[in-house]
């Protein structure tokens, strides 16, 4: 491979079968065309929405209830295969199927949102360049670019593709897209050694990156896959998508609950096998399933993608687009966030913040509220007039260290076009990399004034007066090197200083061509690309939510502290590492100290990846933030890539998980609040399925046992399974989000989805399931004699000789307890829409005072599921034909059912009334029944925590100061 920057230029011209000064022929751009392909960005081809819905069908929850589905269908023709099939024998196969596709349509249609948004974010201009070929300038499309062109660059417009620089004028190209260099870079056609590192290469220009001063003129040397951008675009679209922990925990979930399901449908069929009659075994057989599908939360599935579904349609409201489900509860589980600092952590904008002005430093705010007076008026000369920089409304134009130098008059209402239409330019010396000067002659007030910036320690050479007070004193040697100290101050400060100076003797000099002489200076500007102000915010919001930020940047090490001190990101030079002892360190020795260190400095877009990649195998999840073509591959290789919306490149939207539509790092921790809310609400979902669903389950099984008949049928089960869990769950899921969640670290290494949560459901498990079977009891109770005696033909009045005596059919047996299971049917309907409130799982440690918020999606779902037992419960055919209850007739509803109906009622309210009982236990144990000297530790432990902000506000204050 040819690296063209140690080339001289004719080996170059030589090499590339071209030339500069004609450029090539048509007939030669056309046939290298045919051969190298147009200069675009490969394009990662997307599924189609039929794949995508397809692919939610075949995950394992899926496949599970899918299962379950034909199970359910299959299990009751065991033993009856010669009977006619009715639409009743599919009711349960064809809700569970509906749930099935319900979620793969939902999560179909947020993957095409996502896309569609991420495609509106994509630049809508096609990239145009100016090329000489046959002799001629002409303007093309730039993807019709090829190797050996002639490219004239000019300020303000885009580069076209990778070019050796054959002759440059004061070019300036800003790279920060692509190295994260936040200052432009100077360009040059002089030959140079090859390095690794992309920003020192200056006889180079890359594809993507704007030409901020200048003129240039360049050959291309690569286009498309072959540019540095085109590479990582390809690296990008080769990695394969990556599965989010969410997706993980879902699927180790349900295996999980399969392996139970199946287990418990196994130990149930095994024991009645044991004790009861061997015919009966195909009845044994379906109970056994009935149990089994009972366990699994045929709505887990759909509650997980409404839950996600609801959340990303908020996000969006905080304008974060989220391309794909699963990675809203990804970015809820980031222990890490590694950000790029410019444009990120950065306004991408240089700004003025220091003065030095009468021997002294000021802040900017300290100088415009200086008087005007002469002295000033110059100086604010000196802003605008040496300066080529134009604003027009949103278009800026120039170098940003001079459009810095504007925004900075206009802070004080001087507006550069009317001064310098006002004060005409009558003469100028450009600036030049060896002067570090510019200097312009101004008419002003009818005299020829020169004013001159540049490089501080240049501009000293050529002052011999310094203006102090309005008065013109000598600028002896030892003002001058108190000059120079405050200047060291400011660098030392990672402030790129600019000094001002004027002469009002133009007319008097002997050679009007040297206007650099026998200056006065008049003062220096200090200026960086400052932190936003809500990224100091959101980096100290991370650190109280346990989550740890790490600056990457291609800047140097010293811009990159002063910017970490300022986001109270980093203190030291001890815990910034810059590129070149990244590269020495191996990877083993780098594992070591990777926790300690802040700022990674001067870094390529490979170092990135090594990065993420090194914290990933610490057991962390990773986020990475940017904005840049160099930010992309760590942007891929990240658990969830965050990308700028509106200032990023289309190559880091297209590697990012997530973007952030307003370029705001603060908006990403709304994202973390929403993500980790997102967990939470699945959890407390799985806490009232699972606790739910295990306890009917013990409850069928214990029935089942001491009975030998199931207390409840497949309709029944299916009826609390899908409609009265299934309604409450999915509110969950759509509730209010819970802020005390940004009070807890996050969860790191194997943290599933049932960790932490067997408290919770055995909670209601254990009270549930005694409820239930009390509820079965006190129907029988309530079951009149004159029913039983019906049911056997007089052969006896007491239910508990019909269920249990082989003279009896399995008919007769379930009709014995159709007030059993009425009354097990009303306790279990009506008990979670009170308890399922109580599902909290909230930050109950961090604090000592009880509170509680009402969901109202939740509250509405209480009322739907109300109204729907009601009516299954009292609605003729539904109650008796369907769901085997009590209906109206001689022993239906009547007084007597009716205060079955209130008792059972009552024992409804026995699980919240144990569960709040059992909360406040717990609570009260914590906070207010520990002992001393475990109150004294917390004490302790608060006035540490107090003392180290303290201490973190002072380092602050000093780091700011000069």
């Amino acid at each position: 491979m040819n690296n063209f920057e140690n080339n001289n230029l004719k080996e170059t011209e030589s090499s590339l079968k071209t030339d500069y000064k004609n450029g090539l022929k048509e007939t030669e751009v056309n046939q290298r065309l045919k051969i190298n392909g147009r200069n675009v960005l490969p394009i990662k081809k997307q599924r189609p929405w039929y794949i995508i819905f397809g692919l939610s069908l075949i995950e394992p929850i899926q496949i599970l209830l899918m299962t379950a589905a034909i199970i359910s269908v299959l299990a009751p023709r065991f033993g009856r295969w010669s009977e006619a099939m009715t639409w009743e024998d599919f009711i349960e196969f064809i809700v569970i199927i509906l749930i099935v596709v319900l979620d793969a349509i939902l999560q179909t249609v947020q993957t095409m949102k996502a896309r569609k948004s991420v495609d509106a974010l994509k630049s809508l201009s096609k990239p145009r360049a100016v090329v000489i070929r046959d002799g001629q300038q002409k303007e093309i499309d730039a993807e019709n670019l090829v190797v050996g062109d002639i490219v004239i660059l000019e300020a303000g417009k885009y580069i076209p593709a990778e070019l050796r620089i054959i002759e440059a004028s004061d070019l300036m190209v800003d790279e920060s897209v692509l190295t994260g260099e936040s200052l432009p870079v100077e360009k040059s056609n002089q030959q140079q050694n090859s390095t690794p590192i992309l920003a020192e290469l200056k006889n180079v220009v890359f594809m993507s990156t704007f030409t901020t001063t200048g003129r240039g003129i360049g050959v291309v040397t690569k286009t498309g896959i072959n540019t540095e951008i085109g590479k990582i675009s390809q690296t990008i679209n080769e990695n394969s998508d990556k599965e989010t922990p969410l997706a993980k925990k879902i699927k180790k979930f349900s295996y999980w609950i399969s392996l139970v399901a199946v287990t418990i449908g196994v130990l149930f069929f095994t024991i009645m096998m044991v004790i009861g009659e061997k015919d009966g075994w195909s009845s044994f057989l379906i109970i056994a399933i009935t149990l089994a599908i009972g366990v699994i939360p045929e709505s887990l599935s759909a509650i997980v993608s409404i839950t996600l579904s609801f959340s990303t349609k908020r996000m969006v409201k905080e304008n974060v687009i989220v391309k794909k489900l699963s990675s809203v509860e990804t970015l809820g589980s980031v222990n890490v966030i590694c950000t790029d600092k410019t444009g990120t952590l950065t306004q991408n904008k240089m700004t003025v913040k220091r003065m030095i002005w009468n021997n002294k430093i000021l802040t900017d705010q300290e100088f415009m509220d200086t008087n005007l007076d002469e002295h000033k008026d110059l100086m604010l000369k000196g802003l605008v007039l040496p300066n080529d920089s134009v604003t027009e409304g949103e278009e800026r134009i120039g170098d940003p260290t001079e459009l810095a130098l504007v925004d900075f008059a206009e802070r004080m209402d001087v507006h550069e076009t009317v001064a310098r239409k006002k004060w005409q330019r009558i003469d100028e010396m450009p600036f030049d990399s060896e002067r570090k000067l510019m200097s312009t002659v101004n008419k002003v007030n009818g005299e020829n004034i020169i004013f001159t910036k540049g490089a501080i320690d240049q501009l000293l050479h050529v002052t011999t007066r310094i203006l102090i007070d309005n008065k013109i004193m000598k600028f002896t040697p030892k003002l001058k090197k108190e000059i120079l100290n405050h200047a060291k101050k400011l660098s030392d400060q990672a402030l790129r200083v600019l000094a001002f100076a004027y002469n009002d003797g133009y007319d008097d000099l002997d050679n009007q061509d040297d206007l650099e002489q026998n200056l006065i200076f008049i003062g220096a500007v200090g200026m960086i690309d400052p932190v936003r102000p809500e990224a100091v915010q959101a980096v100290a919001e991370a650190h109280n939510s346990g989550i740890r930020v790490v600056m990457i940047t291609g800047d140097h090490a010293i811009t990159a502290l002063a910017i970490a001190r300022d986001l109270n990101l980093a203190y030291t030079e001890y815990e910034v590492m810059s590129s070149d002892v990244l590269e020495a360190m191996s990877d083993v020795d780098l594992l070591r100290i990777i926790d300690n260190i802040k700022v990674f400095a001067r870094v390529n877009p490979e170092h990135k990846v090594r990065i993420v990649n090194l914290l990933q195998e610490k057991g962390n999840i990773v986020s990475m933030t940017g904005d840049g073509v160099n930010d992309a591959p760590s942007l891929a290789k990240a658990e969830i890539g965050v990308a700028m919306g509106i200032t990023g490149t289309d190559v880091a939207k297209q590697a990012a998980d997530v973007i952030l539509t307003d370029d705001n790092f603060s908006t990403i921790m709304k994202g973390v609040n929403e993500g980790r809310n997102v967990f939470q609400k699945i959890r407390r979902s799985i806490v009232l399925l699972m606790g739910y669903n295990f306890a009917n389950v013990l409850t069928i099984l214990i029935l089942s046992i001491i009975n030998n008949t199931a207390p409840l049928n497949a309709v029944d089960i299916l009826y609390v399974n899908l409609v009265v869990e299934s309604c409450l769950a999915i509110a969950i899921g759509m509730g209010p989000l819970d802020s005390t969640l940004m009070n807890l670290p996050p969860k790191t290494g194997s943290n599933g989805l049932l960790n932490g949560l067997l408290i919770p459901i055995l909670k209601i498990v254990i009270v549930m399931t005694i409820v239930s079977v009390g509820a079965f009891y006190l129907g029988m109770a309530f079951t009149p004699e004159a029913l039983i005696l019906e049911i056997s033909k007089g052969q006896t009045s007491w239910w508990w000789e019909v269920i249990h005596s082989a003279n009896f059919s399995v008919a007769q047996q379930e009709n014995a307890i159709i007030f059993g299971r009425t009354a097990l049917f009303i306790s279990i309907t009506f008990a979670p829409l009170i308890f399922a409130h109580l599902i909290k799982l909230s930050n109950w440690k961090a604090t000592n005072k009880i509170s509680f918020s009402i969901s109202k999606p939740l509250v509405y779902a209480s009322l739907i599921a109300l109204l729907l037992n009601i009516i299954f419960i009292f609605t003729p055919v539904l109650n008796d034909h369907v769901f085997k209850l009590i209906s109206f007739g001689e022993h239906g509803w009547n007084q007597n059912t009716i205060a079955m109906f209130f008792a059972a009622i009552g024992l409804a309210l026995v699980p919240s009334i144990g569960i709040l009982i059992w909360d406040f236990i717990t609570f009260y144990a914590y906070h207010w029944s520990r002992e001393a000297w475990q109150r004294n530790r917390h004490i302790v432990s608060k006035m540490v925590e107090e003392d180290e902000k303290i201490a973190l506000a002072k380092t602050k204050r000093k780091s700011k100061k000069l």
